[in-house]
């Protein structure tokens, strides 16, 4: 049924153990996994090879010609060919039910529908203002239950409701067809590349006629746990790639990433009001 597909970029052993041990203890076993890993040989602190393959999973080194996490995501399922792609971060990891519950949502949905997301548990850093000093907040990601009427009126326009409510790869699953009719993940892009994809699988309403869109769910239902934090994998924490591209081209990373926020934006223009359905 799935394919899933966990990209790792100096990832530390107790991170990949608790992401790994989620998949392994799925109550669905219908799946093949995939780990690309982009580590660079420096780097490597442990057999990481060795320690997937434990589990029976399958492992691979990224390819440079691939690179970032989008050319690890695509390499991981060009391997693959279940129907269904389900991605899961290496500092993530899933409840038991995951699987097991998206399936049933999959099963129950129209042939329209392309992407399935869930809100994910997790700890977001946040600066007093009083000490300056950083602190752990539990709350919620990619929950807006306030907006979900916009994708249950208007199914059809769900590419405008994606720029202000991005998901974690982590809980969306995606159709293979859908996947691979847009050629997967843009390699240029080393932060909100997944969100991009997903916009351009449901299709902007302003160059896609309304029978070729494809509906995107958000089930709510609470399936995993998304890490935020400094050395996690978005965001510019040490365990993107993005800071080895900065390292390679004498960059500040912070440039690297607003000129992928500018390629993001080139590609995908803000809509105006008269864009928007009546």
């Amino acid at each position: 049924m799935f394919d899933v597909i966990i990209p790792i970029y100096r990832i530390s052993k107790p991170f990949l153990t608790r992401c790994l041990e989620s998949v392994f203890d799925q109550t669905l076993e219908d799946y093949t996994v995939y780990v690309c890993d982009g580590t660079p040989v420096e780097h490597q602190d442990y057999d990481a090879q060795a320690f997937v393959e434990s589990y029976g999973f399958n492992y691979f080194r990224q390819d440079p010609s691939h690179p970032l996490v989008s050319g690890a995501r695509n390499q991981a399922v060009a391997l693959g060919s279940n129907p269904y792609l389900a991605f899961l971060d290496g500092d993530d990891w899933w409840y038991d039910a995951y699987l097991r519950e998206v399936k049933e949502e999959i099963e129950a949905s129209s042939e329209q529908v392309a992407i399935w997301s869930c809100p994910l548990d997790c700890h977001v850093p946040i600066i007093s203002q009083f000490s300056g000093e950083p602190f752990m907040v539990k709350g919620l990601y990619g929950y807006w239950p306030q907006d979900m009427p916009f994708l249950e009126n208007y199914p059809d326009y769900a590419y405008y409701y994606l720029f202000g409510h991005p998901p974690a790869p982590t809980g969306t699953s995606i159709r293979r067809e859908a996947y691979e009719s847009v050629g997967g993940y843009d390699e240029r892009l080393a932060m909100g590349e997944d969100t991009e994809l997903l916009m351009r699988i449901i299709g902007d309403p302003r160059k896609v006629p309304v029978e070729e869109r494809r509906h995107y769910r958000v089930l709510e239902m609470i399936v995993g746990f998304h890490y935020v934090g400094e050395e996690n994998t978005c965001s510019g924490g040490i365990q993107t790639g993005a800071n080895e591209v900065a390292a390679r081209e004498g960059k500040d990373i912070k440039a690297i990433l607003d000129g992928n926020m500018e390629l993001f934006m080139e590609k995908h223009p803000r809509p105006t009001l008269e864009d928007l359905p009546d």
